[in-house]
């Protein structure tokens, strides 16, 4: 069941399956320098051995747990985004678009205060306001990435949890 916003400029196809995980292992927790998770691990689905399958976070993995998974690509694990767990309810590997639009509306809150406070410098300065655009663009960015990493939660949630 792939989803797409409708004339949207930048689609995003997700398709959700439900799958029962067997033969779990090889699992592996990476931390970053920030202390971000990201687990990798070996998996039997539908009776086809998968290898290095990655998962944002520590989702709690088990053997014969049921899950409705969401990939980019259909029946390519290497493109899981999250599940959710029928089991616990929990849904893995993705912020909840809650979370997700508070980032972003803070985020944008700040860069507007930013972007006012280095228009007024830029028009004070007699040196331009070449660095102060630089940083506004830089902020803007940002901002973009917040948006679609909120329009992305949104999206899978909504195929997790119609």
């Amino acid at each position: 069941m792939p989803v797409a916003p409708v004339g949207d400029p930048f689609p995003m196809t997700y398709h959700a399956v439900t799958v029962t995980f067997e033969n779990i292992g090889g699992v592996v927790i990476q931390r970053d320098r920030n202390g971000a998770a990201r687990t990798s691990f070996n998996v039997t689905v539908a009776g086809k051995r998968q290898y290095a399958v990655q998962m944002r976070g520590e989702p709690r993995l088990e053997n014969g747990m049921v899950v409705t998974a969401v990939l980019r690509d259909t029946d390519n694990w290497q493109t899981l985004v999250g599940w959710l767990n029928h089991a616990t309810g929990e849904i893995c590997g993705i912020d909840s678009p809650a979370r997700s639009f508070t980032s972003f509306v803070i985020a944008l809150l700040i860069s507007v205060l930013l972007s006012i406070r280095w228009l007024g410098e830029a028009v004070g300065e007699k040196h331009g306001a070449t660095g102060p655009v630089i940083w506004i663009l830089a902020v803007m960015v940002i901002d973009a990435w917040l948006l679609f990493s909120w329009r992305k939660s949104a999206t899978v949630y909504k195929l997790l949890k119609p």
